[in-house]
């Protein structure tokens, strides 16, 4: 809200005012009569609050002639307001909620690292549609997208390591939000994966589950959460087959073929990093329309001068009548 004036040229007249009153105090000074007495023993003196009470006649056509001009103005009050239409997109967190997870070396752990950072991601995309996937072995919809956000916030807080078979079933997951991504037509959809292992369990292939995604016109952001660890800890222990995909490559492979993006993260602060980057990526369209409302308010201006120059008028035809005679 603004407060303004529709003609303030008017304001200018107020000058008149200051004038008015040095001319007035000037007239009063030089009308002032005084004689000499011996004594004022025998004089009685009249009270002459009445004679001194005579000025606010003159105060009063003063406060009148102010409230006029400010009236005349046209002092406003001006409302700007916004019709955002927008076209949200829609978004399918797809989180890894396996026994690893709750490895200790991302601080308080790994899934809660992972929650807190969706959390906060969900939480400055108010404008979109957020669902949520879970999986381990196997996986589910933990919640459709939904423009919620409170309640799809109280869901992702209260996510926990799943009581099934322990396992990473990258391909589920991704296979079953774009699965529940396909109905919806004609937005903007997007799936955000976050996993710290490779794919070693369920049924359905991760790159089989990437092309649909592809064929269905979903770009599949993927995080890998200390992936390189794992792939390291593994090459030293194991002897891997030829044609071995570690997760880094996988998850890399899924984001060239949905033409998304592929990230490794560390520690929780490189997870920050990387929802940034997405949230920068993705950005909602919004098309603003302002629009500008003003509420006049110079009755009460205009009121309140005739109310003043009424009153003057009244005083001095009665209670000054003497006195002005």
């Amino acid at each position: 809200m603004q407060f303004e004036f529709a003609n303030p040229y008017f304001l200018w007249l107020l000058g008149i005012i200051p004038v008015s009153i040095s001319w007035y105090v000037w007239k009063n000074r030089r009308q002032q009569a005084s004689f000499r007495v011996s004594t004022i023993s025998r004089l009685h003196v009249r009270a002459i609050t009445r004679v001194e009470g005579r000025h606010s006649l003159f105060a009063l056509r003063m406060i009148a002639c102010a409230a006029l001009i400010i009236a005349c103005a046209r002092p406003q009050k001006s409302f700007l307001e916004e019709i955002i239409n927008s076209e949200g997109i829609d978004i399918m967190l797809t989180l890894d909620v396996s026994g690893s997870m709750m490895s200790a070396d991302v601080k308080p752990n790994r899934l809660e690292a992972a929650k807190q950072v969706a959390d906060s991601f969900i939480s400055k995309r108010p404008n979109d549609r957020i669902g949520l996937v879970l999986f381990a072995e196997e996986a589910f919809t933990a919640s459709p997208v939904t423009i919620d956000h409170a309640a799809l916030s109280q869901i992702v807080n209260g996510v926990h390591t799943m009581e099934m078979a322990d396992g990473t079933a990258i391909g589920m997951g991704l296979g079953t939000a774009t699965n529940h991504l396909k109905e919806i037509i004609g937005k903007s959809r997007v799936i955000i994966l976050i996993t710290d292992g490779e794919n070693n369990a369920g049924t359905v292939l991760p790159l089989e589950a990437a092309q649909l995604a592809h064929a269905l016109g979903i770009r599949v952001y993927t995080i890998g959460l200390l992936l390189d660890n794992l792939s390291n800890s593994l090459s030293e222990h194991f002897k891997l087959p030829s044609n071995y995909i570690n997760g880094s490559q996988l998850l890399q492979r899924i984001s060239e073929i949905t033409g998304g993006k592929f990230f490794l993260a560390n520690d929780k602060k490189g997870l920050e990093s990387v929802f940034r980057e997405i949230d920068l990526l993705e950005k909602t369209k919004a098309d603003v329309r302002s629009y500008q409302r003003y509420s006049d308010f110079f009755f009460p201006f205009a009121l309140f001068a005739s109310l003043a120059l009424l009153l003057e008028i009244l005083l001095r035809f009665t209670y000054f009548k003497s006195v002005l005679s």
